[in-house]
């Protein structure tokens, strides 16, 4: 009785005990589990990242020979992706059967590695010293016409074997240790010969001898790219150790057809015309022109780029549409058709009749004060003529310029200064006794009583017609 009560107890010791196991290496690397050698078990994922992070940083390789440097692990171009790693070395512990397979085996766990040859060739070329000569690869490049292509010839020189620099540099990632090894200088020929880069020129002067014109819609005009532009559109690109492409670009091609079509476009000019009442058109101020809008630069510049790079010529047309001009009418009094200037009802402008010798006030077609006599700008410093507005008012000012043979006058406290144009304004002229003759310095002398009326009634903005 007491052996089968011990037996019990014994297997149920045992069953605790694998329970407890399966739980403790649940988060953890089971036993027997190694990354590159080194044992991990029982490490969490966060410490095998972190311990292999450490071990890569210091597996530098030492380079000896006819050059010398430690390298990175960075400078060659490899990486350790250490989250990978770990992944890798906790994947027992994600089912329990391997947790328990895992005491009966091992798992050795490889790094996960990732190289760059550009890299490792970039850094191991330049451990050469500048006073040792370089391979160098013959080149393709604009000629000093701006309008083809020519060749620089390539050379040998020493190299170094950037395979061998590689290979280390993986070694010491996998095994997450140092590693060592020499370099000596090897002679090496250029990886593009003179030949490669004449053909690639060559196709290249192929490309700007292409003939490109795109024509105006009536066929009359036609715009033709010169060879200094085409060559500007073609772009070399150059790697070590590759034979230079071509390809066209896409961007300059279409800067140089918007370009022309500026020259096809027009802006419509938008026209603007006096109405009576009834709606009839009684004078045009200004005639509406349709404009002109190119549809089709995209298409074209998209054209051209797949002609040039296939080495064939191109030949298109603009196409058009017509951008309709608008009308901006202007309501004007009944009657002001037969005036200087067409006002809107009850719009104040004022006339300068410098026939006549007179100002008249207006609102719309309507007199509102004057004719009044006035004196003008004498023969010497005439007033001006065209379409203004009063934009600047003093009730009295100091007025100062220059006569007409070159001396300086002051005039102090002029009355009612209302100015319509840089220095020329309407205002009282006290010293006058008489109006209705040229002799001013350019201003609109008046009457004071009838300057104040000017200054009183016009606002800023009130137009002013001098003819």
């Amino acid at each position: 009785m007491w052996v089968a009560a011990a037996a019990l107890l014994f297997v149920c010791a045992l069953a605790g005990g694998g329970y407890a196991y399966a739980s403790h290496y649940a988060t953890l690397a089971v036993p027997g589990t190694t990354v590159a050698g080194v044992d991990v078990a029982g490490m969490s994922r966060e410490q095998i990242v972190a311990l292999i992070q450490k071990r890569a940083a210091a597996a530098t390789v030492t380079i000896n020979g006819d050059v010398s440097a430690t390298a990175t692990l960075a400078d060659l171009g490899t990486s350790v992706d250490a989250e990978a790693t770990a992944d890798a070395a906790m994947a027992a512990s994600a089912n329990v059967i391997d947790r328990f397979r895992a005491l009966v085996t091992q798992h050795d766990v490889t790094v996960v590695v990732t190289s760059d040859q550009a890299t490792a060739e970039t850094y191991t070329i330049g451990l050469i010293p500048p006073d040792q000569a370089k391979a160098t690869d013959a080149a393709v490049v604009l000629a000093d016409d701006g309008t083809s292509f020519t060749t620089v010839p390539s050379s040998e020189g020493i190299s170094l074997d950037t395979s061998a620099a590689t290979a280390a540099a993986t070694r010491a990632a996998t095994s997450l240790a140092p590693q060592s090894i020499t370099l000596d200088y090897v002679t090496q020929p250029p990886k593009v010969s003179n030949a490669q880069a004449q053909a690639v020129a060559d196709q290249a002067n192929n490309w700007v001898s292409q003939n490109v014109t795109i024509k105006t819609p009536d066929g009359k005009n036609s715009f033709t790219a010169d060879d200094a532009t085409k060559a500007s559109w073609i772009t070399v690109t150059s790697s070590q150790g590759a034979v230079p492409t071509l390809s066209v670009d896409s961007a300059r091609v279409s800067a140089w057809v918007q370009a022309q079509s500026e020259e096809v476009a027009e802006e419509p000019v938008n026209g603007e015309r006096n109405v009576n009442s009834s709606g009839t058109v009684v004078s045009v101020k200004v005639e509406a022109v349709n404009g002109t809008k190119v549809t089709n630069v995209d298409a074209l510049s998209t054209a051209i780029t797949q002609a040039l790079g296939s080495g064939t010529p191109y030949s298109g047309t603009f196409e058009t549409e017509t951008i309709e001009a608008t009308w901006k009418d202007k309501t004007i009094a009944d009657g002001a058709e037969n005036l200087i200037y067409q006002a809107a009802p009850g719009e104040k402008w004022i006339d300068i009749n410098l026939s006549n010798k007179t100002v008249i006030a207006y609102e719309g077609a309507t007199v509102v004060h004057g004719p009044v006599s006035i004196v003008d700008g004498a023969p010497a410093t005439p007033t001006v003529t065209g379409t203004y507005h009063i934009y600047l008012k003093h009730r009295m000012q100091t007025m100062q310029g220059e006569n007409a043979d070159g001396s300086t006058y002051v005039t102090e406290d002029v009355p009612w200064v209302s100015y319509f144009y840089s220095g020329y304004a309407f205002h009282g002229a006290p010293w006058r006794s008489s109006f209705g003759y040229s002799g001013s310095h350019g201003c609109i002398n008046m009457p004071v009583s009838e300057a104040e009326w000017i200054y009183n009634w016009a606002e800023e903005g009130t137009t002013v017609v001098s003819h």
